[in-house]
């Protein structure tokens, strides 16, 4: 059991619908903001060149799918609406 003072105590878990543990992810604030962006996703679109394109650097993919709630990169549908922080934030409030 994990304590409420843990660190992995915000965490979301993720289960197959089996209930078998997949991982867990910290969460970040990903409250809608004035300054986000939308992207629609078209074929050809990986997550690594779209931080490299709105957020300056490719490292940066996960902070899409965590404000996605993409728990599968490596499925992304044509035509999905993606919300991506601006790069300000993310040096601001997420990578500080």
């Amino acid at each position: 059991m994990i304590g409420r003072d843990s660190r992995y105590a915000r965490c979301v878990l993720y289960r197959d619908s089996d209930g078998t543990s997949l991982g867990m992810r910290q969460r970040i604030d990903t409250t809608p903001r004035y300054d986000d962006r939308l992207h629609t996703v078209v074929e050809g679109d990986r997550l690594d060149l779209l931080a490299h394109r709105y957020l300056g650097d490719v490292r940066l993919w996960w902070i899409i799918c965590d404000y996605n709630d993409i728990f599968f990169p490596l499925e992304l549908e044509p035509g999905l609406a993606l919300r991506i922080p601006s790069r300000e934030h993310v040096q601001m409030r997420l990578l500080d």
